[in-house]
């Protein structure tokens, strides 16, 4: 649904690209949660993954100023090439990793561990959840998806890993309520929460999310007065897709969002349009990019 029209809507001036984003599997992943913003899919093909060539030279033309990448999907760990992305941009720069959690077997974990000793610069893991309560989650999820998710996390902690746990506020619970129940949870795994293991953000009423939770409604846009005082992922942030480079994840397919062909024309502005850029507005946090 478009709200305002593109001379309308606010702007957002990038000041300094500090945050590089890249799509690694567009909509591939091995799961298919019920209320994917994304609607990503568990068919998929060689074409689905981002070339190694093209994350390279985005690393390249933006090394200067970077001073974190994120690695996301999708499920990015299912990149048949993942390990040595990951390689190339622990050369640049703290490297997170966006993963439902569910490839984080001992193995798997122990490896990736190996790979960042290689490095200075940090690796870090946000594993998604969708609820503190088995069933709620597993509903959406799929059966056995808490669990396997748990047993990744018990990995991450075995490795010297500080996961942060990525919540989708679905109900709209107070945040205090989530953390809270969350650590009642994490005992269970000797896993000692705080503020910083947390990244709590409002649902995008995109894709599956849409389906279930319903649209944006007339009002919901991003105005002047929203402005004030809020931290934009786009004003120092970009991610690279396959056909191209966004203003931020939320936007990617969104030919709205879309600011270049490549790190090396993209444009530092970029209009606050898009109904996903008014759950930005409202989220009390950064929308995407790590809370520090």
């Amino acid at each position: 649904m478009t709200t305002s029209l593109l001379l309308q809507a606010p702007c957002v001036e990038m000041e300094r690209l500090e945050n590089l984003w890249f799509q690694l599997s567009k909509t591939a992943c091995n799961l298919k949660c019920k209320n994917c913003f994304l609607s990503c899919t568990n068919k998929y093909n060689v074409k689905s993954f981002l070339q190694m060539d093209k994350i390279k030279s985005s690393l390249l033309d933006s090394k200067d100023t970077l001073k974190a990448v994120y690695l996301t999907g999708g499920e990015p760990l299912i990149h048949p090439d993942f390990n040595n992305i990951l390689r190339l941009c622990l050369k640049f720069a703290d490297t997170t990793v966006l993963t439902n959690g569910t490839m984080l077997n001992d193995k798997k974990t122990r490896f990736l561990k190996q790979i960042q000793q290689d490095y200075s610069y940090e690796l870090i893991f946000r594993v998604s959840l969708d609820s503190y309560d088995e069933n709620k989650n597993d509903a959406i999820r799929g059966y056995g998806n808490f669990r396997k998710v748990l047993s990744g996390i018990q990995n991450l902690l075995k490795y010297d890993f500080n996961p942060i746990i990525s919540v989708v506020n679905f109900e709209g619970e107070e945040e205090e309520l989530i953390k809270s129940k969350f650590a009642e949870v994490f005992k269970i795994i000797d896993f000692e929460v705080e503020d910083i293991n947390f990244k709590i953000i409002p649902p995008l009423k995109l894709g599956g999310c849409k389906n279930i939770y319903g649209d944006y409604s007339d009002t919901d846009f991003v105005s002047t007065e929203m402005m004030k005082n809020k931290e934009f992922d786009c004003k120092n942030s970009r991610i690279v897709a396959d056909d191209g480079v966004y203003a931020c994840a939320s936007l990617v397919n969104d030919f709205r969002g879309k600011v270049g062909s490549s790190m090396k024309d993209f444009s530092k502005r970029v209009f606050l349009e898009s109904n996903a850029c008014y759950t930005c507005a409202t989220c009390k946090t950064r929308m995407f990019n790590n809370n520090w």
